[in-house]
């Protein structure tokens, strides 16, 4: 099935081709946070959509495919014949999140073996604070930098085929017929964050009788004034990556409005569930403004990650534009000094108690309490502290809606962030630091090889098996306190235990230093690898939130194309 595009933007899978792969171990992803997801991390971030909409105003043509989703939901078709038949002007390819660059640059090579005379763009936050690095690369013809793209992209559509219009570019890294590099500078800055996202064009949802999910998002703003320094949006990472001074741009109010009337246009809108990105740093008027426009929106529940503990008159204006409300809060650990260095400690944990008293009082309906697992002076010692402490949360509020969750930040610490950029001073080690060897580091068969960092009080492996064992007890403590059915917490404790024991099994080979001896040893267990592989990519996803297994397919960002046609062809020839 051809087709024709002026420009195809194509999401990679973290690791590109994962399928039939019987030496990378790609291990049970208990540890995952409230997107459904594999360890392909198949999310595209939010800038796809609205590049789509900007340019299709401008009368550009621009598809949507997601690459990590098709391969999940096809594992037989036929990659090269697929892409081959799509023809378009350029190709656009995120790397955002740096988890995703080896599967970005796989994917990049092999448009450019399809398609030798179509350029290859890279964009997102890794690409920009990477650029200098992946322009070098010979699969990478441009790399577009910014937080805001919107309007350089159209220059970039419209001088594509000319080398006087292409200099004019903003923000663009280019390379010219001869292989020289170009760079027309970055001076494009905007003072707003300029496109919401169309919901009214979602991806049609099945209704197989499953569990789909039924979840759309909605950015307010790009960058941060709060300084985490595990975070590569944070706000020194910000001006770092796209150097400038100020470090925060906000998304004008009518964009936001526009992405709440889209949702009104969504099929079965009242079935959806929104969360709001960076709510937490609009100041009043605006979150306001927001709260009021999500009252129309007429999706059934709405999350709003906060800061600092939400004041209650806010509360109640939460409350009254969506009862079913969860407010999401990070302190990053129960211990107050490990929870400042990690950029949070706002409040204590027992005024957040008291706060969650008085929040589902008011009427909030529940509360989502984050921890990590990686930060600065934590050792094991304080990640079993933290988990009793989630016991006890629990426990005080049994048969509430009050949700500990615990993330272990693996495989990658952010580049850009504050401890990437100034590991000694933090307590931490880095493994990776440039584009080539996060991309080779990513195809280490263990996962611990694969994590790009560790802190004194935390090796690679401790990051791995303890991040393991605590989500391990919290699933205990939530069967314990009747927030998961005994069936299904038992599930994932056995898929954690086998996870923790194979994950040794493949980090012993994976260390062999002689590279002959290493190939045999990893063959040796080569079936074992596949089949616990295809248990977690083929088999549904799931979240620590809800570890149901749903299908893939229904998510916002499973946009697939003509993946569908290609794939029943096969099937038939």
């Amino acid at each position: 099935m051809k087709i024709k595009t002026d420009m195809l933007l194509a999401h990679a899978p973290a690791f590109f081709d994962f399928r039939n792969r019987s030496d990378v171990y790609f291990p049970f992803l208990g540890t995952s946070g409230d997107v459904p997801i594999t360890p392909l991390y198949e999310y595209f971030p939010l800038g796809f959509k609205t590049l789509q909409r900007s340019l299709s105003a401008a009368g550009y043509d621009v598809e949507i495919v997601n690459l990590a989703t098709v391969l999940l939901k096809y594992p037989q078709i036929d990659l090269d014949r697929f892409l081959g038949d799509i023809e378009a002007r350029i190709f656009g390819i995120d790397l955002h999140w740096m988890v995703h660059v080896q599967g970005a640059l796989g994917i990049a090579s092999l448009l450019k073996k399809l398609h030798p005379e179509t350029p290859v763009v890279l964009g997102g936050i890794s690409s920009t604070y990477y650029a200098q690095q992946l322009i070098q690369r010979p699969e990478i013809d441009m790399v577009m930098r910014g937080y805001d793209t919107h309007a350089p992209m159209e220059t970039l559509l419209g001088a594509l085929g000319n080398s006087q219009e292409l200099a004019r570019v903003p923000n663009l890294l280019w390379k010219s017929r001869d292989g020289e590099i170009q760079d027309n500078g970055f001076g494009h800055t905007p003072a707003s964050f300029s496109c919401g996202v169309n919901w009214s064009t979602l991806p049609q949802q099945r209704d197989d009788g499953g569990l789909p999910i039924l979840e759309v998002l909605s950015t307010q703003n790009a960058g941060c004034p709060f300084n985490c320094g595990w975070c590569g949006g944070s706000r020194d990472a910000f001006r770092r990556i796209n150097g400038m001074h100020k470090p925060i741009v906000r998304k004008p109010m009518e964009e936001v409005e526009y992405e709440m009337r889209s949702m009104q246009s969504m099929p079965d809108a009242d079935r959806y569930h929104l969360y709001t990105i960076g709510a937490y740093t609009e100041p009043k008027d605006r979150l306001t403004h927001l709260m009021e426009n999500i009252g129309m929106s007429g999706v059934k529940s709405v999350s709003y990650e906060q800061f600092h503990l939400t004041p209650d008159d806010v509360m109640r204006d939460m409350v009254r534009a969506n009862p079913n409300t969860i407010i999401t809060l990070s302190p990053e650990s129960h211990d107050m000094r490990i929870s400042k260095l990690a950029g949070r400690g706002t409040y204590t944990p027992q005024q957040m108690e008291e706060w969650i008293e008085r929040a589902l009082d008011l009427g909030i309906h529940q509360i989502d309490i984050w921890y990590f697992i990686g930060m600065p002076e934590q050792d094991k010692a304080s990640v079993e502290a933290t988990v009793a402490y989630c016991g006890h949360l629990l426990r005080r509020f049994k048969g509430k809606r009050v949700v500990p969750l615990l993330c272990p930040m693996i495989p990658f610490l952010d580049p850009a962030s504050n401890f990437f950029e100034h590991p000694d001073k933090h307590g931490y080690k880095i493994f990776h630091r440039t584009v080539e060897e996060h991309r080779s580091g990513m195809e280490n068969a263990s996962i611990i090889n694969r994590v790009n960092y560790e802190t004194k009080w935390l090796s690679r492996s401790d990051l791995v098996h303890l991040g393991y064992s605590s989500v391990r007890k919290l699933t205990e403590l939530k069967m314990e306190y009747g927030q998961y059915p005994r069936g299904i917490g038992e599930d994932v404790c056995n898929r954690i235990d086998d996870a923790a024991r194979f994950v040794d099994v493949v980090h012993e080979i994976d260390c062999i230093a002689d590279p002959k001896q290493r190939a045999r040893e990893l063959a040796g267990i080569g079936d074992d690898i596949l089949s616990r592989n295809n248990e977690i990519f083929f088999n549904g996803v799931a979240n620590q939130s809800f570890p149901v297994e749903r299908d893939v397919g229904g998510r916002w960002f499973d946009e697939m194309l003509s993946a569908e046609a290609h794939a029943k062809k096969l099937e038939t020839s």
